[in-house]
């Protein structure tokens, strides 16, 4: 009688595994479903790049990353993706993370003097004034008439303890409408 017991519990479980597993093979197959499903119901990379820039101007930072890796996610190659998630970075202070962004773009678009000017900012405030003179230097290069370029260029040789530069670069960003550079000028340049 035991070992009937047992045979037919050997049977139900047998049976059980065997349930089991073809449960298993149909959830991946739902599962996969859903997925497929859900792509299909997914934003468009533009739609998502305009929540994200909504989010980053409304001061929802967090969020318009979470946009930006959505983006990236389905385009890899959506640069204005990158550069806004490092934007985005850069006003949460998290700067390490925005200048792997920037290098990112600039990568791919080395012209664009704009992400060095950035990039030379996430440098400049986290202490590394050599990289930062670098970047404002290049962003120069590709656009001379970069107001902000030389402001900040002027804030790191101020820090550097460079004021003829400092002075120059601010004379400059003011003599290109820059009203801040004109008030250093004033303070700083006499």
């Amino acid at each position: 009688m035991r070992v009937l017991i047992g045979l037919l519990c050997l049977l139900q479980l047998q049976a059980f595994v065997a349930c089991s597993q073809q449960q298993n093979t149909s959830d991946t197959n739902i599962l996969e479903d859903s997925t497929t499903h859900r792509d299909l119901n997914e934003p468009s990379p533009g739609k998502l790049y305009e929540q994200a820039q909504e989010a980053r101007k409304q001061g929802y930072y967090s969020k318009a990353i979470s946009y930006c890796n959505r983006v990236i996610v389905i385009d890899s190659n959506y640069t204005k993706a990158f550069y806004l998630r490092a934007l985005s970075q850069d006003d949460l202070g998290n700067y390490e993370v925005a200048i792997k962004d920037y290098n990112l773009v600039l990568q791919r678009n080395p012209n664009y003097s704009v992400a060095y000017v950035n990039r030379g900012g996430g440098h400049a405030a986290m202490g590394n004034y050599t990289a930062a003179l670098e970047d404002f230097n290049q962003a120069l290069e590709g656009n001379p008439n970069d107001r902000v370029a030389y402001y900040n260029r002027a804030i790191v040789y101020k820090k550097l303890g460079r004021m003829q530069k400092a002075c120059a670069d601010w004379q400059k960003a003011a003599e290109l409408g820059d009203e801040d550079a004109a008030a250093e000028v004033e303070k700083n340049c006499k």
